[in-house]
């Protein structure tokens, strides 16, 4: 596929497909593997951090010890789980 037809597909369906600026052809099949495999990596993430948002609101972990399992401050923790729809235990 062209570089045009890339850089439209990237634009209209919001996504990043990679050119390196030399090859006019774009291998599709690679390139929306790639972008599976980066969903469904994305999609792991956030059920690990749901799971731990979870796990601190129901006491199961204390604020601090959540925010080391996702190695975030605990200032930035707390911010992200309440962004998330969580509660912070009191």
């Amino acid at each position: 596929m062209d570089r045009e037809t890339v850089e439209a597909i990237n634009l209209f369906a919001g996504m990043n497909i990679q050119t390196d600026g030399k090859e006019e052809v774009i291998d599709m099949c690679k390139a929306w593997e790639e972008q599976r495999e980066e969903g469904i990596e994305q999609g792991i993430e956030q059920g690990r951090k749901t799971e731990v948002f979870d796990s601190v609101q129901c006491g199961d972990y204390s604020t601090a010890r959540g925010a080391q399992k996702l190695n975030l401050s605990i200032d930035e923790f707390k911010k992200q789980m309440m962004a998330a729809g969580f509660s912070i235990p009191q």
